[in-house]
């Protein structure tokens, strides 16, 4: 292990077990005090660092620069297909090419009300526009035929009748309903909407 060099002499266990329980005893400089020993009690001088200088790993530069790409191409493209969601009129398929659908709709601002990631805000279907509210119809499977079929679909959203209602008003609205889901979203009939 360690032995003594010319000239110099060799610890006895008495001193070999003081210096064993100071490096153990010795607290929060422990690993000083181990460095000291593993030394053999040659002292090297500490180099400190300043501690105002970060040093960062060559590659940190370039994951930040990453992230940082990754974030302002998101915005990007979410902004610009937030712009082309805003301009688009969709239109259903179904027995005719009569139903569309938008965000926007020129010359009736009620009717851009309604934002929804998913659903359109309005719906222009037998010569009427509905506009999009936040309320939401158990559809079920529609076993009791209660939300009548029309036929008309955009991709996995189905456009359905309201053939009863509590308060009398089956014929000014109708409910969007995905493929997936179990309830529909109700839209209300905008009487001066064209």
């Amino acid at each position: 292990m360690n032995e003594p060099g010319p000239g110099e002499r060799r610890r006895s266990i008495e001193e070999r077990a003081a210096r064993r329980e100071l490096v153990q005893h010795s607290g929060s400089d422990r690993y000083r005090s181990l460095l000291r020993a593993l030394q053999a009690g040659r002292e090297v001088p500490w180099q400190h660092r300043r501690a105002g200088r970060l040093e960062w790993h060559p590659i940190a530069w370039v994951l930040v620069r990453l992230v940082v790409a990754l974030v302002l191409v998101y915005v990007v493209v979410t902004a610009a297909l937030g712009f082309w969601r805003e301009g688009r009129v969709d239109t259903w398929t179904g027995p005719d090419a009569t139903v569309t659908s938008g965000q926007r709709l020129e010359g009736c601002p009620a009717a851009s009300e309604f934002q929804d990631a998913i659903f359109p805000a309005w719906v222009r279907f037998a010569g009427s526009v509905y506009a999009g509210t936040p309320a939401i119809r158990p559809v079920g499977s529609n076993k009791d035929n209660a939300y009548p079929v029309t036929g008309y679909r955009l991709g996995s959203l189905g456009l359905l009748r309201v053939a009863t209602t509590p308060d009398g008003q089956a014929g000014g609205m109708i409910v969007l309903k995905l493929d997936s889901s179990l309830t529909g979203q109700v839209y209300v009939r905008l009487p001066g909407c064209t």
